[in-house]
């Protein structure tokens, strides 16, 4: 247990970037929120667009709705983007800077360093995220409690249950989009000990491979695949059930994507275990040793 603390922690040392980024964010939500709290005028200004609308408390609480979701929204894409741009830069920095051929030398697996990359990029930036998330519930509570007229726009706000709910309900939100990033993780950390530009690999890979499918095989069968495995994630961020997701993409294509993390995870570790990249590292034995 304390190997992979240390492990995260090292990532997280040289990532700085996944840090950085909601540390500004968070900065700019404070900075919105003290004008909010010093702007009186603003507040009424609110007050009045609301009430011209005509049905006074259908829209309140649809607009406290909307800043839900676009705070969930606008999270759950940055950490999706910055999950995938740390996948895609963590083996091939190792590998550029020779530091992988150090910790191989170390008493740590290849297994164990890939689930403590993966663990870093699919579970802590997202919980990293989730916190900017809580903290922007709790300010738009705050504000509902110190303005009667703000408190109107921020009903639902209005509950401290509602702020924890929230929170909860992105925090599984992003769990599950983490489950079905998965083989696309290992997809890009695979790609990325052989290519410098791994996502620019797949985009445009995977857009060859379907007009190719399309235009010489004559079947739509790949391109539909491949359609899917770029929508997934962001289908279960921002579909209203996540869960209908996985129902919509049916056994086949669950099992499919399932084999082909696990193909592209076998192919990573392997590369991962020798200095040389050769079809020879692909060698399965490792699979048997204890």
């Amino acid at each position: 247990m304390r190997p992979s603390f240390y492990m995260l922690q090292k990532e997280l040392i040289e990532h700085k970037t996944v840090t950085r980024v909601p540390l500004f964010i968070l900065l700019c939500g404070v900075l919105l929120f003290l004008s909010l709290m010093m702007n009186a005028n603003l507040q009424d200004n609110l007050f009045i667009s609301v009430q011209t609308q005509g049905d006074f408390t259908p829209f309140s609480t649809e607009f406290s709705n909307d800043v839900q979701l676009m705070l969930s929204f606008m999270a759950g894409i940055l950490s999706l983007a910055l999950s995938t741009t740390y996948l895609s830069k963590t083996l091939r920095k190792e590998r550029n800077e020779g530091s992988s051929a150090f910790w191989r030398s170390m008493p740590v697996t290849s297994q164990h360093t890939h689930a403590v990359k993966l663990t870093f990029g699919l579970i802590v930036i997202p919980l990293i995220f989730s916190i900017l998330v809580l903290i922007a519930n709790l300010c738009l509570w705050f504000i509902s409690l110190s303005s009667d007229s703000v408190l109107v726009l921020l009903h639902e706000h209005s509950s401290l249950l509602y702020v924890i709910t929230s929170w909860f309900q992105f925090l599984t939100r992003m769990l599950l989009v983490s489950i079905v990033m998965l083989p696309i993780a290992g997809l890009i950390l695979a790609v990325s000990q052989v290519s410098n530009s791994p996502l620019i690999v797949l985009f445009l890979g995977g857009y060859a491979l379907k007009l190719l499918s399309n235009w010489v095989l004559g079947w739509d069968g790949i391109s539909q695949f491949l359609s899917h495995i770029y929508q997934i994630p962001t289908t279960v961020l921002l579909s209203h059930n996540p869960l209908t997701s996985f129902e919509h993409a049916g056994i086949g294509f669950l099992s499919l994507y399932a084999l082909l993390g696990t193909l592209a995870l076998f192919v990573s570790i392997s590369l991962y275990r020798t200095t040389e990249i050769s079809w020879q590292s692909l060698n399965p034995s490792w699979l048997f040793k204890k």
